[in-house]
């Protein structure tokens, strides 16, 4: 049986080790209090067990869940694989340090402060990608742009 869930939102973070999500769900935490927003964040530990079908049920009692991802990794792509295969919503929270914070506060709809938005100001303007699996739709939108005119 699952324990019961912590009164408050509660906020479930998985991603892998090196994901930086220990000190994300402490940031995330301290920004939570200072706009008086009660909430738990819950870190998940990285390994197969918590993508098992036990594990991703508790993962229901979260309101929101975190996946940190400083870069793409295999465990990325399995916790991604497991979330949507149990109908579980989440978002990608991509970066590190307050770049990573910036995105976490945006996807849940935090007021992020503003050290926070020239990080990921910053960072988004040095960002270029081209991958056909980020699921950004300004990306794909650039992407068959350019194909459609060099087919002309």
């Amino acid at each position: 049986m699952s324990p019961a869930p912590p009164a408050g939102r509660v906020i479930a973070l998985l991603g892998a080790d090196e994901s930086g999500k220990a000190a994300l769900a402490e940031a995330l935490w301290q920004r939570l209090a200072r706009h008086g927003i009660a909430a738990t964040v819950v870190v998940e530990p990285a390994n197969d067990v918590s993508l098992e079908a036990e594990a991703l049920e508790a993962h229901r009692h979260a309101q929101i869940l975190l996946l940190a991802s400083a870069s793409p990794t295999p465990y990325d792509h399995s916790v991604r694989t497991a979330l949507m295969g149990a109908k579980l919503g989440f978002a990608v929270v991509h970066g590190q340090g307050a770049e990573q914070l910036a995105n976490a506060c945006h996807a849940i709809g935090v007021p992020a402060d503003g050290d926070d938005r020239r990080a990921a100001a910053k960072a988004s303007a040095a960002w270029s990608w081209a991958c056909d699996k980020c699921s950004d739709p300004a990306c794909e939108h650039r992407l068959f742009t350019e194909l459609l005119a060099q087919r002309r």
